[in-house]
């Protein structure tokens, strides 16, 4: 989360970070399930500005790198 918080400071006027809290995830089944989360129950996704995932990253298995990569993907040009 704190690689999530710091991009965040960094690009939020660019692109929209929304944190999704642990007890409204588990809610949100559907969702994982669409994103094929439901084993690790949570995870990131970066949509483009269609709003299409473009990339899925499960669990806490990344750090900063794929974050930055993810957003490479989505920002704005």
């Amino acid at each position: 989360m704190a690689a999530v918080s710091e991009l965040r400071d960094v690009h939020g006027d660019k692109i929209d970070f929304t944190v999704v809290e642990p007890a409204e995830t588990a809610a949100r089944a559907d969702e994982l399930a669409r994103y094929n989360l439901t084993a690790r129950k949570h995870g990131t996704v970066a949509f483009d500005a269609a709003g299409e995932p473009i990339v899925i990253l499960g669990g806490h298995s990344y750090g900063k790198p794929e974050l930055e990569m993810a957003l490479a993907q989505i920002a704005p040009k």
